[in-house]
């Protein structure tokens, strides 16, 4: 889900309501017998020794030095596993030059290389049988070490860990190993998953999985190393598999289904959840018998049952463990058959009430059974909610009514949405109707305080600080958050296209430092709502940039997130970059020039600064790798990389496109090409780069063969960041002034290209392009122009056209 965070020193208190009566647990939870020998395996006690065998697996090699290796337990026939004790050690060389470049930030080698003394696998690709033909296993009883072991490993997977930032959990939670094998099993693949647990003793305890549905934390990419322990969390290597790299693995998407439509009905109460959904679907691989969901681990699942009313076994173990939903089919499904599944499940902690009539979602993205994030799909909601509170949603409101002294809104979209939401509260609201884009946009701001602010105006009184805090309110500022909505629209319609929506809601919730963004919904964080006095007494100066142009970002998202989506985490740069930019585009709109580089100047120091671990965000990867970016020994920078450097990928490409005879107009013909030929779907900087070199212009064309490889090489997969030097004489001529001067790029290897604007400032004016230089590698490029009159300064990049160190 798109959103963007900073963090404040505030403290939001959460109170939770009473929790309802315990439901009696369904006979079909957790008990398909595949799923509870899989859950329940051990070990069979065939055992082998091994002397220096090695097992390839994408990469990686294992060699069994000396040892014994012994077997787990069959489940349906098939061996799943098998635990190593011994003396091993493994080496892996990443597919690709990115990644190996990556590991040696990490490693300081190309290679990951590491010793063990105990493994345990997971597998149901050919592993079993190639153990098999390779070892003489004998029947004996088990290894009780050897079992032990087993039992850790799985105990590693589903415990649950603390984060530094909430960002590196996007894929760092316990995931239901048994689960996923479940989903082979009944479908009985040939190419299955290979899971090594490898308690390494240089490095620590990490994990290599090779999945062909997509690895865990990176997919659909199908290759994974991920560390486990504090010291070394993180993803250490990813990749699609080496058969893939030879074409366009970026297109690549492994679901086992595509998810049509759902129909969810929902009633919320306090800070609980209730609800039912049905959700239809098409299978897109063959036998397709088990599905995997994304339902938040608080929201458990009372009942399944598929189109006829039958009941399904589903899995899904507790909430602080590997709580995965998963549901079993009663036969499986062909390849393009279509099925349909209720779920009615319910629970407490999905939502935050936090007094005073304001709530927050907290399953953003999981209240209700999804496969994943950009699974388009038609939605019919109906909301249920305490009488009193106003309940806004994605989709166009169709129904209102009271029902049992509950407030009643059903919503229903009219294109296929990524993602839906609803925000809810005691509300002021109000609603303006924009002629000229033909849209609707609504505003809402809680008439009450949550308690922790009131409870911190309750402490300043108690001690008798002198603030302006007695009237803080939020709905005085509605006008301010709806206007800067309608500038929003109207300005990215300009440059992007029109939006199919037709609506937009600009909403208050309780956090105070976050803003997130749904398709027709916008979540507002609380401090938004403030005037700048209020503001500055509960935070001082602390994110006033944020402040200023977070609504005009999240609008953005309506294009860059929904409209527009990501296909892997390696093109998300795209939709936090592109509406960070976007943002900069309201900046020069509304506040001017100056402001307007100020903005980038911000975004050059975030990219730039050292962080606690010492490391510049720019030298640490690509932003092509996203949030993966955030490990231990990173100090978790993504957050300041791939939204002010994915703003300024977009930003360089509209400077490189200006001219003075035509503006903005090739920018803007460009960014709509791209929107009406990818519209509501998710793309990949691949398919960025394919519309981009529709529009390429003679300045833009670097290496003469209408192709932007060397753009995308270097910003989107590079980490190089130049340094520019400017030195020049001004000679009287005549009426006039020559300017001669020469302009020097540095700290680049020698296949860098850029071209590097000049402007040129006369008495009381701003300055003015004068032209540009393109150079190759370190090296310097030489000017001369005749000039009208003497100017008063001579600039590089004056709009901080280009991402470069500091002068």
């Amino acid at each position: 889900m798109p959103r963007c965070l900073i963090w404040l020193c505030l403290t939001v208190l959460a109170l939770s309501a009473p929790a309802s009566a315990a439901k009696e647990k369904s006979t079909f939870h957790n008990s398909h017998p595949t799923y509870r020998a899989l859950r329940d395996a051990g070990l069979s006690g065939r055992s082998a020794p091994v002397d220096n065998l090695a097992l390839e697996r994408e990469g990686a090699r294992f060699t069994f030095e000396s040892g014994t290796i012994h077997l787990v337990a069959p489940v349906d026939e098939r061996i799943t596993g098998a635990v190593f004790l011994g003396k091993g050690n493994v080496q892996i060389l990443p597919a690709t030059a990115g990644e190996q470049l990556h590991l040696r930030f990490l490693t300081r080698s190309e290679a990951y290389a590491d010793e063990f003394e105990r493994l345990v696998l997971r597998f149901t690709d050919s592993t079993a049988a190639e153990l098999a033909d390779k070892l003489d296993f004998q029947d004996g009883p088990p290894n009780a070490e050897a079992d032990g072991l087993l039992k850790r490993a799985r105990k590693k997977l589903v415990e649950k860990r603390h984060y530094d930032r909430p960002n590196v959990a996007a894929g760092f939670v316990p995931y239901n190993l048994d689960g996923r094998l479940l989903l082979d099993l009944l479908r009985e693949v040939d190419e299955g998953l290979f899971h090594a647990w490898i308690p390494a003793k240089k490095h620590g305890e990490v994990v290599w999985i090779v999945d062909p549905l997509g690895a865990p934390f990176v997919a659909p990419e199908e290759v994974v190393l991920v560390g486990l322990e504090s010291e070394n969390l993180g993803v250490w290597v990813a990749s699609h598999q080496k058969a893939h790299l030879s074409g366009d693995a970026s297109n690549e998407l492994h679901g086992l289904v595509d998810l049509e439509s759902h129909q969810i009905d929902a009633t919320t109460a306090g800070d609980r959840l209730d609800a039912r959904s049905t959700v239809s679907f098409t299978a897109l691989q063959p036998a397709v018998q088990a599905l995997a969901f994304d339902l938040h681990p608080h929201l458990r699942v009372d009942k399944v049952t598929d189109g006829e009313g039958r009941e399904l076994h589903f899995v899904q173990e507790d909430k602080d463990e590997d709580a995965d939903f998963f549901v079993v089919l009663h036969e499986p499904l062909a390849a393009g058959a279509t099925g349909r599944l209720t779920v009615e499940y319910s629970g407490e902690k999905a939502l935050d009430d936090s007094g005073g009539g304001n709530f927050t979602l907290v399953a953003r993205t999981n209240w209700y059974p999804n496969s994943h994030f950009g699974d388009r799909a038609d939605y019919d909601i109906t909301l249920r909610s305490k009488k009193g509170l106003e309940m806004v949603a994605t989709g166009k409101l169709v129904e209102e009514r009271e029902e049992d002294k509950l407030r009643v809104t059903r919503w229903q979209s009219d294109v296929p949405l990524a993602v839906a939401g609803f925000n809810f509260g005691r509300f002021k609201s109000k609603t303006e109707q924009d002629s000229e884009l033909d849209y609707t946009i609504e505003t809402y701001a809680n008439r009450e305080l949550p308690d922790y602010l009131r409870g911190l105006l309750h402490r300043l009184e108690q001690i008798g600080a002198k603030t302006n805090l007695g009237s803080l309110s939020t709905t005085g500022m509605m006008d301010k958050a709806r206007a800067e909505a309608q500038t929003s629209l109207r300005l990215f319609t300009h440059y992007f296209g029109p939006l199919p929506y037709g609506r937009l809601a600009m909403t208050q919730q309780p956090a105070p430092n976050f803003g997130q963004a749904w398709p027709m919904l916008v979540y507002m964080p609380l401090t938004a709502f403030l005037d700048s006095t209020h503001r500055h007494e509960l935070l001082r100066d602390f994110g006033s940039s944020f402040f200023k142009y977070v609504a005009a970002h999240e609008v953005a998202h309506q294009w860059w997130g929904h409209v527009i989506g990501w296909k892997s985490y390696r093109d998300q740069w795209m939709s936090e970059g592109f509406s960070e930019f976007s943002a900069s585009l309201f900046a020069q709109t509304v506040y001017g020039n100056e402001k307007f580089r100020e903005f980038w100047r911000e975004q050059r120091e975030q990219i730039l600064t050292k962080n606690t671990k010492g490391a510049r965000p720019v030298e640490v990867g690509p932003i092509s790798m996203g949030y993966r970016l955030d490990t231990a020994k990173t100090g978790y920078v993504t957050r300041r990389m791939i939204y002010p450097k994915g703003a300024y990928v977009l930003h360089m490409m509209r400077m490189l496109m200006w001219s003075p005879q035509q503006g903005d107009g090739p920018f803007i013909a460009m960014m709509q090409d791209f929107v009406r030929s990818h519209f509501n779907q998710d793309v990949s900087s691949r398919d960025f780069q394919a519309v981009l070199e529709r529009h390429v212009t003679p300045d833009m064309d670097l290496e003469g063969n209408g192709r932007m490889d060397w753009f995308f090489r270097q910003w989107v997969d590079g980490t190089t960041v130049p340094r520019y030097r400017l030195d020049y004489q001004l000679q009287p001529e005549g009426a006039g002034t020559r300017l001669v001067g020469k302009v020097t790029q540095s700290e680049v290897d020698e296949s860098f290209m850029m071209r590097v604007p000049i402007y040129v400032a006369f008495a009381g004016k701003d300055p003015v392009r004068l032209g540009s230089l393109a150079l190759y590698g370190n090296s310097s490029g030489d000017f001369e122009v005749l000039l009208p009159q003497r100017p008063d300064k001579v600039l590089l990049c004056w709009f901080e056209d280009v991402l470069r160190k500091d002068d």
